[in-house]
């Protein structure tokens, strides 16, 4: 399995890691900016205050921007990065006037740190990402089964700046997942099958927003499917699932997260397909 970096989609999270979002995609993260200003002391540019000035439109105008999060996906440099921000279709014109454009000014001016804060970051962590590396090889082998499904390659990325969930995609080559960079193996892998499990159940629902309800279904029909694939797969490390989610007991974990029976025999079908 190859693990892929990208310090150009690094730093959309780093800078995300400023903005204050109204919904569970939000990447704000006092922690980090805290280490991030020690980092920055000698450092004139004050990335908080210009984020900060776009949080009400990004919040309001949620269901079009959320389209950053992926789009550096798709981009093998800054620069790529840049042109397909500013001259992606999916944006309205005032989107360009009051996110896009000063959000790509920022991130042009964030760069002359973040890039060299993140070399060092990266050659640093070296052995760590080596680790995990293998790791992940190892425990995604046994899930081929779920990888297999999706007909296409599924590509693993990891990230130095995202703070809390990953990100998945599908893309035209097949799908995409993004996990923070943990030095906790079970954070790392849990993340990463959580979104790639997204690719497939996802398949379940129509449209799916923030707005509502359809994203917090989706949540929960991932979460399920997670916990049934591990429990029958590597059911060594179904304890381990609890306790990333935070489940004192399977019974506690079953009873916060319930489907309906129509679509609980949706995903029961899917889980079935999955492991023929």
């Amino acid at each position: 399995m190859e693990i892929t970096y990208s310090r150009h989609m690094d730093l959309v999270y780093h800078a995300l890691a400023y903005l204050k979002v109204d919904n569970a995609s939000d990447c704000y993260c006092p922690n980090y900016i805290s280490k991030i200003a020690v980092e920055k002391r000698d450092f004139d540019y004050d990335i908080a205050p210009n984020i900060e000035l776009l949080r009400e439109y990004y919040n309001r105008n949620f269901q079009r921007l959320a389209a950053i999060n992926f789009l550096p996906f798709f981009c093998d440099s800054f620069d790529e990065m840049k042109d397909m921000l500013l001259n992606f279709e999916g944006f309205a014109p005032d989107d360009l006037q009051y996110f896009i454009n000063p959000f790509v000014e920022i991130l042009d001016k964030e760069s002359a740190f973040y890039f060299s804060y993140w070399d060092a970051l990266h050659t640093n962590s070296e052995d760590m990402r080596c680790a995990l590396a293998e790791q992940l090889e190892i425990s995604f082998a046994k899930f081929a089964c779920v990888l297999d499904y999706f007909g296409q390659p599924v590509q693993v990325a990891l990230s130095h700046s995202i703070t809390r969930n990953g990100r998945g995609c599908g893309t035209e080559d097949g799908f995409f997942a993004l996990a923070p960079v943990r030095d906790d193996f079970s954070q790392v892998f849990f993340t990463l099958f959580h979104e790639i499990t997204h690719g497939l159940t996802d398949g379940l629902l129509q449209d799916i927003n923030m707005e509502d309800g359809s994203h917090a279904l989706s949540e929960t029909m991932v979460i399920l499917a997670d916990y049934y694939l591990v429990k029958a797969i590597t059911p060594e490390d179904a304890r381990r699932y609890l306790q990333w989610m935070e489940s004192p007991s399977e019974s506690a974990f079953l009873s916060e997260h319930r489907l309906d029976q129509e679509m609980n025999e949706k995903l029961q079908c899917l889980i079935r397909l999955l492991r023929e």
